[in-house]
């Protein structure tokens, strides 16, 4: 057993030591990406500007520490001889396609370092398929202030300091010994093939998680010189039949770091479907690869009937047969589908019938307002609002917590422009379900 094995197998019985259940870890995870996908989906349209990648990242980090580690002996073996490695493994332990690209050394190694007088970040290495990277990134601060107060966001840049790709995402963790250690992936997507030119990775600081005024940054140059793969594109073109509402699978696309599959809802279905529970993709010996939990989930298009979701990578995997299955999606009537609050009068005035929404609190421009999900439902239920004349309204921040398995606390602070009474709050999610049996041959 090698040393970084030891290491390994030392932090996975400390871990599995603390109290710390793994529903609680899931939760937070899942409350985190779905707040952190909704800011970038929605910030191109001008909502929720402010406070939602505090969220996010707070959640995550939170109860990130108290993870179990799970990585195969082949995994294990790859990750001892890659120097500063150890410490991102709890971030990609619940994705078999990412520990597959390292195993079969589609990973480089960076290791270029910078520094301020607060932190000092290494840009360790990196992964990447035709148009997309996974940036591997290690923190140490000098200061006793939590460092996830800090972190903003990152930007990818050309040598001239031009802005060359705008789509990211990324999740941080903090180390359970010392809190002024920290870990992050960065997934950055391009408009084309990635570049091989020399590019520079731009770390932003805030002074608070609510801050969007950076105050320092630090620049690692790094060029590309993982060798190009082409991903695997699969025309499936099928349409199924769930509950009476249609559901159409075009295509099906597997490269190295994720597996996209671009699913469209039929525009006649009577229920608005919010997304799949157990979209998955398995092999003929019975191997499972799921969504993926520690990143994007899913993204939406131009067309708001189309979405892609992203599943673990089999890439590197050898097999013979591959079908998509799935039982379970979170749907409901589309005359539901929304609710109506009238801040003046300080009540809901429309809602669901079964109603989940309830204690709507207002404080100027303060809305606070309770949910009752369900065992399993973790998701935010707004992705924007409207106001009587249909103007869209823009916020200064949200919140979303649970208190146990079915209290939901949402607060949202609008900004200070005018607005007409009622509002509509379309629903992003929410606990309704529709089953089947559903399994479509790949290849």
């Amino acid at each position: 057993m090698t040393e970084e094995e030891r290491k390994l197998k030392k932090w996975k019985e400390e871990i599995e030591k603390r109290e710390g259940p793994a529903e609680r870890l899931e939760r937070a995870i899942l409350i985190g990406f779905e707040t952190a996908k909704r800011n970038r989906e929605n910030k191109k349209r001008g909502f929720l500007k402010r406070g939602l990648w505090s969220t996010a990242i707070a959640a995550i980090l939170i109860l990130t520490f108290i993870t179990s580690i799970r990585v195969s002996p082949a995994f294990a073996n790859a990750v001892s001889a890659i120097p500063g490695f150890s410490g991102l493994v709890d971030m990609i332990q619940d994705n078999k396609g990412i520990q597959m690209a390292i195993e079969n050394e589609h990973y480089q190694i960076i290791g270029t370092t910078g520094e301020t007088v607060r932190v000092k970040v290494t840009l360790e290495g990196i992964i990447t398929d035709e148009s997309s990277m996974i940036a591997f990134s290690t923190f140490e601060y000098n200061t006793k202030q939590h460092p996830y107060q800090y972190i903003k966001g990152y930007r990818i840049l050309d040598t001239n300091g031009k802005e060359i790709a705008n789509d990211h995402s990324f999740s941080t963790s903090w180390n359970p010994k010392n809190d002024l250690l920290l870990t992050s992936t960065t997934e950055i997507k391009f408009d084309g093939p990635v570049p091989t030119e020399e590019m520079i990775l731009e770390y932003q600081f805030a002074d608070d998680i609510r801050d969007d005024q950076v105050i320092e940054t630090i620049q690692i140059p790094f060029k590309v010189d993982l060798k190009p793969v082409k991903r695997e594109q699969y025309a499936v073109n099928r349409t199924v039949v769930v509950d009476g509402q249609k559901i159409h699978i075009h295509s099906i696309t597997i490269g190295p770091i994720k597996t996209a599959v671009e699913v469209e809802y039929d525009a006649e279905n009577t229920k608005k479907i919010f997304g799949f529970e157990d979209l998955r993709i398995v092999d003929e010996k019975g191997e499972v690869w799921s969504s993926i939990i520690n990143g994007v989930a899913a993204s939406g298009t131009d067309n708001p009937d189309i979405n892609i979701f992203y599943l673990q990578s089999n890439f590197f995997r050898e097999t013979e047969h591959l079908n998509l299955q799935f039982n379970k999606l979170m749907a409901m009537d589309k005359d539901e589908a929304f609710i109506i609050v009238d801040t003046d009068k300080k009540e809901i005035v429309i809602q669901p019938q079964d109603g989940r929404f309830s204690n709507l609190k207002v404080n100027g421009k303060n809305i606070d307002i309770e949910m009752k999900g369900m065992k399993g439902y973790y998701h935010d239920p707004f992705s924007a609002l409207y106001d009587a004349e249909g103007k869209e309204l823009s916020m200064k921040s949200g919140s979303f917590y649970m208190r146990g398995d079915d209290e939901i606390h949402i607060g949202i602070e609008l900004s200070n422009k005018k607005f007409t009474n009622p509002l509509r709050f379309p629903l992003h999610a929410y606990p309704s379900y529709i089953k089947g049996n559903v399994q479509i041959k790949i290849k």
